[in-house]
Formats: C-alpha cells, sequence, structure tokens
C-alpha cells in the first residue's frame, strides 16, 4: 500500500513542475478582499499556497493526534483501574464477600410480628 502512496505522490509531484514549467511567462496577481500583490509567475502562486496547504494540514493532524493520544492515555487509564478492581474482586474471600447478604435486623417489626405468632 506505501508503494502506491509513493507512485501517486511522485505522479503529482512531476504534474505539478510540468505545469509550471509550461507557465513560467505566465504572471498573475493575487486579490484577497482588499489586498493585492505584485504580478508574480504562477509557478510561485502555486507553490505558496501548495505550502500553505501543507502547513494547515501538519497544523490539523498534529491537533487530531494530540487529541488521539489524551484519549488513548485515559482509555489505558481507565483499563487500569478495571484491572485493579477485578483482580481485587477476584481475591475475595467468600466469608468477606462485597455483596451484601440479608439479615435478620433489616426486618421492620409487623414482620417480626408475624414471624413470632
Amino acid at each position: 500500500m506505501w508503494v502506491l502512496k509513493w507512485i501517486l505522490m511522485a505522479v503529482v509531484v512531476i504534474g505539478v513542475i510540468g505545469f509550471a514549467m509550461q507557465n513560467t511567462t505566465q504572471l498573475v496577481t493575487v486579490k484577497f478582499i482588499q489586498y493585492e500583490t505584485v504580478a508574480l509567475p504562477l509557478w510561485v502562486v502555486m507553490y505558496a499556497s501548495f505550502t500553505a496547504g501543507l502547513l494547515f494540514w501538519l497544523i490539523v493532524s498534529i491537533a487530531q493526534i494530540a487529541s488521539l493520544k489524551n484519549n488513548l492515555r485515559k482509555q489505558r487509564k481507565e483499563i487500569k483501574n478495571l484491572k485493579h478492581e477485578l483482580d481485587t474482586l477476584r481475591n475475595v474471600s467468600i466469608d468477606d464477600s462485597v455483596i451484601p447478604q440479608p439479615s435478620d435486623t433489616g426486618k421492620t417489626t409487623k414482620e417480626n410480628q408475624t414471624v413470632e405468632e
């Protein structure tokens, strides 16, 4: 799969270089809101926009990876706590059971009266 990825990247780079070589004499101005650049070769504008896109992608990717690592750290901590709890429950003897046993002290006086009669 990584071979296909590298081949695709090489084709894209060759295509961009070929496009830039054919348009070396073409000059363009870039207008954004009220700003306007001086006349620049088309290939300079293309490479600048490509670089800006890569930087944006890099920042978004770093934020996403940090978020995923944070979630992974939280889940590992929860797994560790759950394993500890499970080990604790496995090591409890029957006499020290954590499940409450029904006892006579919890009966109401009405129940006591019906039992005594």
